[in-house]
């Protein structure tokens, strides 16, 4: 009877004592796992040819399978060696062709609604990125924490900037924890900063098992974690992080798989996307589909009609570019015309075109798209295309410079609205220090003009002149840019040309007669004299210029 071989405990216990250890720390292989569980088009092509090399090499062993063969000049066949070249060469390619792939199948998978019109007006945030984290460190005193994960969110007060408070030194990182978020508005350009205290257990940027990517991993672990956002609720602070889930079998697309909340206690809800978005505290944030899955939604639009269009015809295909590190899309809060917050995106042609050719709209909550085409006859700038008439417009006291470190200001962050019907892009002017917004200004896409300029460093109620613009259309005659004319003072002049018009006091007025009321005469004057003063320092500054 044939005796079975025997297993020694040793190394059994040693290989499991391994695999126990390797599974409690697996987070730190997450990003090698994470690589082969999404990108099997990278590396099973290759790797088969490498099988397939190693059959073919087992085989031919039989005719030089001692040392005794290879003295006698028997080797292996030659082409054995190309199958490591080749498998070389697929990787590479497949890894090229990866993205497009991947934006291919999202493409496919995804539902892009076309709409006729683009709704109107919509809550946009006055504050930029960079004036926010300037502003917000600025404001926050403490000398063992630091400010991070600046982001976005709607809330019941508004659209608002929060960071996590993160504590700072090679020590504190390990033995103390988050002690809360700050919040700054985002619709005012005075520094409004305010702290939400809770000790937070786990957090990003502790260390090691406290930190916030260890213990979500730990609960699922093939999955990408987006960016982890703060937010105010009724119950306290909380840490929402959406995460992404793959599908497909070679060609794998990612989708919001779900999102945690995490609480200062360090307990951890996972959410479905459905469930998540059933919760009034969470949905009404705009965080529950990110902005960067918005984006990859987005960016595969260019895929629509196909591979070989998006690589040599470019038929209708769509390019998304950006003006500074904080990308498109925009969070824009459109809640009075009934789509609640949006992920909006301007999109140009592909080319070198400067033109508007798309713009998405993604809903925040649930990640439905929606796509308004520039009609074909009709020419609207890009973003690009609306920082620089920014630029080449003489605003007093502002130097941009034509190279970074020359200039004292420059404009940053067109981010699309929707006013009375038309595309304009709201930019903001900040000093190089990024420490404030001196001006909003409004930039029209139709004819790429200024429309006007609020000066937020001088006025205090340029903010609430912004937004009441952005609701009626109608600007303020001291923030008219050179050149714009209202929409009210363009109907007033063919009402007179075709021979006279009502004044909202109900006086007759006949062209040339100067009528109206006597308010009515008196912001006329003031109007020109102001429009008169703004011509005379533009002569100033270039005849200083000259100079």
């Amino acid at each position: 009877m044939r005796r079975l071989p025997q297993i020694k405990p040793a190394p059994v216990i040693a290989a499991v004592v391994v695999l126990a250890v390797a599974w409690f720390v697996r987070p730190i292989w997450h990003g090698v796992a994470i690589f082969f569980w999404t990108e099997p088009i990278v590396w099973l092509p290759p790797l088969v040819l490498l099988f397939a090399g190693g059959v073919l090499l087992r085989r031919s062993q039989r005719s030089w399978s001692t040392l005794e063969d290879l003295r006698n000049g028997v080797r292996p066949p030659t082409y054995l060696f190309a199958f490591p070249v080749l498998a070389f060469i697929a990787f590479i390619v497949c890894a090229g062709l990866s993205a497009p792939l991947v934006g291919r199948a999202i493409v496919k998978h995804s539902e892009y609604e076309a709409i006729s019109g683009l709704p109107a007006g919509g809550q946009v945030r006055l504050v930029p990125r960079d004036v926010a984290e300037v502003n917000a460190s600025s404001a926050f005193n403490s000398p063992t924490e630091t400010l991070t994960n600046f982001r976005i969110v709607n809330s019941s007060d508004g659209l608002v900037w929060t960071a996590l408070r993160t504590p700072q030194g090679a020590f504190r990182v390990f033995s103390k924890k988050s002690q809360g978020i700050v919040k700054l508005d985002a619709e005012q350009t005075s520094r409004q900063l305010r702290q939400v205290d809770a000790e937070l257990q786990t957090a990003p940027g502790l260390q090691i098992t406290d930190n916030l990517r260890w213990q979500l991993l730990k609960r699922r672990f093939l999955i990408r974690l987006e960016e982890p956002v703060g937010i105010e609720t009724s119950e306290g602070p909380r840490i929402i992080v959406p995460y992404l889930k793959y599908k497909g079998i070679l060609i794998r697309r990612p989708v919001i798989g779900g999102v945690f909340v995490v609480a200062p206690d360090g307990s951890i809800e996972d959410l479905e996307p459905e469930e998540a978005a059933r919760r009034p505290e969470l949905a009404i944030t705009g965080r529950l589909f990110s902005d960067t899955q918005a984006r990859r939604v987005h960016e595969a639009y260019q895929y629509n009609r196909g591979l070989w269009n998006a690589w040599f015809v470019h038929e209708d295909q769509t390019r998304i570019t950006d003006t500074e590190t904080n990308r498109q899309p925009y969070l824009v809060d459109f809640g009075a015309a009934g789509l609640g917050t949006q992920w909006v995106t301007v999109a140009e042609p592909y080319g070198r075109a400067f033109a508007a050719s798309a713009i998405f709209l993604t809903d925040a909550t649930t990640g439905k798209t929606r796509i308004w085409r520039v009609p074909r006859r009709t020419s609207l700038s890009g973003n690009r295309r609306a920082l620089q008439a920014v630029r080449a417009v003489s605003i007093p006291g502002v130097d941009f410079g034509d190279a970074p470190g020359t200039g004292n200001f420059r404009v940053v962050e067109p981010r699309p609205v929707f006013v009375k019907g038309r595309v304009v892009y709201l930019t903001s002017i900040v000093p190089t220090t990024s420490n404030a917004v001196s001006k909003t200004v409004i930039v029209g896409a139709e004819d790429n003009k200024l429309v006007a300029i609020f000066d937020n460093d001088r006025d205090p109620q340029a903010e609430a002149k912004t937004m009441r613009y952005i609701e009626t259309g109608q600007v303020p005659t001291e923030a008219l840019a050179p050149g714009a004319t209202n929409d009210d003072d363009e109907a007033d002049d063919e009402e007179r040309a075709a021979g006279g018009g009502t004044t909202p006091g109900g006086t007759t007025t006949t062209p040339g007669a100067g009528g109206g009321s006597v308010e009515d005469r008196l912001d006329d004057v003031i109007r020109r004299q102001r429009e008169l003063l703004r011509e005379i320092e533009r002569l100033r500054d270039g005849v200083r210029r000259g100079g």
